[in-house]
């Protein structure tokens, strides 16, 4: 088989801010105190490694057959309620901003995939044997107007629902009771860094979301937390505040850009200071789940040393604009499309136009290499003395 920053008003954010706070000071979605009883998780959950479990996946694999994805991400809306200055589909020198924007050149496209169509695709990766559904951006997901019940439909089909949100417009509701795992991203230690890089007087709501979520059961609870250089000083505030709201787990990690790694130069070993304070947090409740080191290695590395991609095997990416990409990295890109799904369903796609002789070097830059290279590994020929385990 082949293998295939900105510049930032300081006295604005205190103005965004003491606006959001009049503004938001009456919303609540629960009025009680934070839960304290999670147990620490083992965060394999978050494993780059997962893919080896998936043995008859690799078996069809090593037989040259494409398989299909245990996950697709989908995009159910384009549109967002902030503008995040690190983010990779809407900043200059995003990965993903080539096919992003609207034809008027709008980079926030008020774009979301109709609620029919949702549902018809939920369908067919059903039918197919997809284990999982992803629910993030391209912009937020639940600014969606039908998001609960698209959301509640992959459930009734019986995948694993996963979601990716800001938390402004999370409702309290069954549906999000039931995901497999939630992840509200935040990346701020305070509301006058968070109204400053996100454009948003929406903390205090936010931190309302934190306490509703504190108390779910169901899913896995986590926030994440993009390194940038505007807000790297709050590393361990943020990891300290999510701990106090009785959250399992912060994810840190790098902003993906054209500047790579080139992005925090000067800044790696305050960085790298602030992270390894904020593991002193860690307890047996609470973890801190570093992935900035590796993502920095990937940026270092720029384009992959292999050529096959494994990882759009395992996961197919679906975005707002009804395309279909090869990963999060290229989407909304010429490089990265491999499928329309405006006139054609996706279980007709799956069938009889997925094409994988894709080939990984041609990428500028991927953070999937730690799957990638396992893949890889498993699928060569094995190398001599696998009995000295």
């Amino acid at each position: 088989m082949g293998r295939n920053g900105s510049g930032i008003d300081q006295d604005g954010p205190q103005r965004i801010f003491q606006i959001g706070t009049a503004l938001c000071s009456n919303l609540s979605i629960i009025d009680a105190e934070p839960h304290t009883e999670h147990s620490l998780p083992s965060m394999d959950e978050l494993s780059s490694l997962k893919a080896v479990w998936h043995i008859d996946r690799i078996k069809e694999l090593r037989e040259g057959r494409d398989i299909i994805p245990t996950h697709v991400q989908l995009i159910i809306s384009d549109l967002c309620n902030q503008n995040c200055h690190f983010c990779a589909y809407r900043m200059d020198g995003g990965f993903s901003t080539e096919k992003f924007s609207d034809e008027k050149g709008n980079k926030n496209p008020n774009r979301r995939i109709p609620t029919k169509k949702c549902l018809e695709i939920l369908h067919d990766c059903a039918a197919a044997g997809v284990e999982a559904i992803e629910f993030t951006g391209g912009g937020e997901p639940t600014v969606h107007p039908d998001y609960l019940q698209i959301i509640g439909h992959a459930q009734v089909l019986g995948m694993q629902t996963g979601l990716v949100t800001n938390g402004v417009k999370l409702k309290a509701d069954p549906v999000i009771a039931s995901l497999t795992w939630l992840r509200i991203s935040l990346d701020a230690g305070t509301p006058e860094t968070y109204a400053a890089i996100r454009e948003s007087i929406a903390w205090p709501q936010v931190m309302q979301t934190l306490k509703y979520v504190s108390w779910l059961h169901g899913p896995l609870v986590g926030v994440g937390f993009v390194i940038t250089r505007e807000n790297y000083r709050e590393i361990v505030q943020a990891c300290q505040l999510v701990k106090e709201y009785g959250i399992p787990y912060i994810r840190l990690s790098a902003m993906f850009s054209s500047q790579g790694a080139k992005y925090y130069e000067g800044l790696l070993p305050d960085i790298a200071h602030l992270r390894s304070t904020a593991k002193h947090l860690e307890d047996d409740k609470f973890k801190v789940v570093d992935f900035f080191g590796s993502r920095i290695e990937d940026l270092e590395q720029h384009a992959p040393d292999y050529s096959f991609c494994g990882e759009q095997q395992f996961v197919v990416y679906i975005g707002g604009d009804l395309n279909v990409y090869t990963c999060c990295t290229n989407a909304y890109t010429g490089h990265g499309k491999v499928g329309d799904l405006k006139n054609m369903r996706f279980g007709e796609w799956m069938t009889t136009r997925r094409q994988m002789g894709f080939d990984a070097r041609s990428c500028h830059d991927c953070q999937f290499n730690g799957t990638n290279k396992t893949l890889n590994y498993m699928l060569d020929k094995a190398p001599p003395h696998i009995g000295f385990v």
